[in-house]
């Protein structure tokens, strides 16, 4: 079983694997660990070899190592145990939308995630399935109360995007549930990170 604060500091960075990294004290401060508590941690995932080292002269920051085994399988665990702990209005779509089979994975993102008076679901498709994902969505229209708006890209096109760190990318790493296929989207957001 992972630790509370272990599990908030490797999320914490999962969710921001285009940033150089962060020190000791930002994470603390960000995820209100103690700072004595938040050196412990990172300690024990370095010497696991779960987080990089970046030397910047004035500070050491850590980053997710996403070419270690260990942490894309914890990532996924962690990935996984969100998914069961969907709130119900996102867990009826997110059952939904795992039935679409084409798709590498899929991100749920947008205001559906913050509140409850939403206009549609955003849906990140990572598919070369375009008239697929569109006709799967209309379909849905049929039997949910709101719309589907598809976003819809290939796994070179995120990682692409990943790679010159696109804000709508970004915001949906940072903020978006993955609701499927958890093992392409690790795959797909290490090789955006080399």
């Amino acid at each position: 079983m992972i630790q509370k604060n272990t599990k908030k500091i490797i999320e914490f960075l999962l969710r921001r694997i285009t940033d150089i990294g962060y020190n000791v004290n930002q994470i603390a401060r960000e995820l209100d660990i103690s700072v004595s508590r938040a050196p412990e941690i990172i300690t024990d995932l370095k010497s696991k070899n779960m987080v990089k080292v970046i030397d910047l002269k004035t500070a050491i920051y850590y980053s997710l190592n996403l070419n270690s085994p260990d942490t894309i399988d914890i990532c996924k665990i962690l990935i996984r145990e969100e998914q069961r702990n969907l709130k119900p209005i996102l867990r009826a779509y997110a059952e939904e939308l795992k039935k679409f089979e084409q798709s590498l994975f899929t991100i749920i993102f947008g205001s559906i995630l913050e509140k409850l008076d939403f206009r549609d679901v955003d849906v990140l498709f990572i598919t070369d399935k375009v008239k697929e994902v569109n006709t799967f969505c209309l379909s849905q229209a049929k039997i949910r109360s709101k719309p589907i708006h598809p976003l819809i890209m290939t796994q070179e096109d995120f990682i692409k995007n990943l790679k010159k760190k696109d804000t709508v990318i970004l915001e949906i790493i940072k903020k978006g549930k993955v609701i499927k296929g958890e093992e392409y989207y690790m795959e797909t957001l290490k090789n955006g990170q080399d």
